[in-house]
């Protein structure tokens, strides 16, 4: 490929890595296991509006996806596994083995934030956790009561729940189920299958760093090198050692290494996905993000690609928030047109839009209108609820 592109250019080779355009035939159970073989990880939020953050993620990309698929998945076939990489995230059960490090360096952080908020009792009472789990089987923070609780600046917190979350951090424990955002846990080795139940040791951090920044590069599809939200997280923030590993990559022909026009920083993507600069859209879709979305990851580099500035305003106090609660980023082919709030749904209630913002400078066309209406059917469907007939005036008077 070429050593600069345009910006357009990166901006479809995201829409097709990220199947935004429907190039691929994802779809169903299948579809999900194919994206998540492709991106590693999407990230957990248990907000639920309109789904949970995975949910709209995998709805954007893969036709007829239903949140059953994800937790059918997650929790029977446990081909998905929940753990943490960037943030809370889901990823393929099989790198389960190889996340040893960044459990091991989450644990000492879950410590960390233990002494900072004076619990470090609960890890007195680990002993009598796991006895309890033996005892009882799958347990929720609900179902124990051990070392007491008390309050805190943090609300009122008992100390086996932060034993059950820090038994959980170290891999010892394993979410079994979910009970709406509730987590129950068991002991991973009676969760997991067998072959995928243990820690991985690589060789050392070197080999490590090589297969964890590859694998970032991948869960976003393209990052620059310049630090931000794309690069959060255990080992990869540390721009030094990063940069280091990114050259090692590069050299390896791991990794390739270009610039876009009119941004002065390197760009990455893997090896063999230079594949999705091919794609020709035959029809510009429009397709509603989630907030967490992965294409979205490092938002400081999508405003540099897209002209697009979002921040997520549910932690925003109500007075301070430029568009809402939460709102959902709007793309049509390769440009963002659009954010807007839905109303909460319930499931004999129509689609309900709170909110349209359109963004500056866009043209509205009878075809754009007739692809935003085609994905609030898809919505709609997703969701499980009817439509109205038109969503025209809410859109047109925005």
């Amino acid at each position: 490929m070429k050593d600069t592109i345009l910006k357009e250019e990166l901006r479809q080779f995201l829409v097709n890595y990220h199947n935004l355009n429907d190039y691929e035939s994802l779809a169903g159970k299948d579809g999900v296991m194919k994206y998540f073989n492709r991106v590693g990880s999407i990230q957990y939020d248990p907000l639920n509006v309109v789904g949970r953050n995975p949910d709209l993620v995998l709805q954007s990309k893969v036709q007829g996806y239903k949140p059953e698929i994800l937790q059918n998945l997650l929790y029977n076939e446990r081909a998905l596994v929940d753990g943490y990489d960037k943030e809370m995230n889901i990823y393929r059960v099989e790198d389960y083995p190889l996340f040893a490090k960044i459990r091991e360096a989450h644990t000492q952080s879950v410590k960390k934030t233990l002494s900072y908020r004076g619990q470090l009792e609960a890890l007195d009472i680990l002993d009598d956790i796991r006895r309890f789990i033996r005892e009882n089987g799958i347990t929720g923070s609900r179902d124990i009561s051990i070392g007491g609780s008390r309050e805190s600046r943090w609300g009122h917190i008992k100390l086996s729940s932060a034993a059950l979350d820090y038994l959980y951090s170290s891999g010892e424990l394993c979410v079994a189920e979910r009970r709406g955002t509730q987590k129950y846990y068991d002991f991973t080795s009676n969760v997991l299958p067998g072959e995928f139940a243990y820690n991985f040791d690589f060789q050392n951090e070197e080999d490590f760093l090589r297969w964890y920044i590859k694998r970032r590069i991948r869960s976003v599809g393209t990052l620059w090198e310049r630090s931000g939200g794309g690069w959060l997280g255990h080992y990869i923030s540390d721009s030094r050692k990063r940069k280091a590993i990114l050259e090692m990559l590069y050299e390896e022909g791991e990794i390739i290494r270009f610039t876009v026009s009119g941004i002065n920083v390197p760009f990455y993507i893997a090896k063999g996905d230079e594949k999705f600069f091919k794609f020709k859209e035959k029809s510009k879709k429009v397709k509603f993000l989630a907030p967490l979305d992965n294409m979205i990851w490092d938002r400081d580099m999508i405003s540099e690609l897209f002209d697009f500035n979002y921040r997520w305003e549910v932690y925003t106090p109500a007075a301070k928030r430029k568009y809402g609660y939460y709102v959902l980023p709007v793309i049509y082919g390769n440009q963002f047109i659009a954010r807007f709030e839905p109303e909460k749904t319930a499931s004999d209630e129509p689609f309900s839009i709170k909110s349209w913002y359109w963004e500056p400078g866009i043209e509205v066309t009878e075809e754009m209108l007739e692809a935003i209406d085609l994905a609030i059917s898809n919505f709609t469907e997703y969701l499980g609820v009817p439509r109205f007939k038109s969503y025209t005036d809410i859109l047109v008077k925005n």
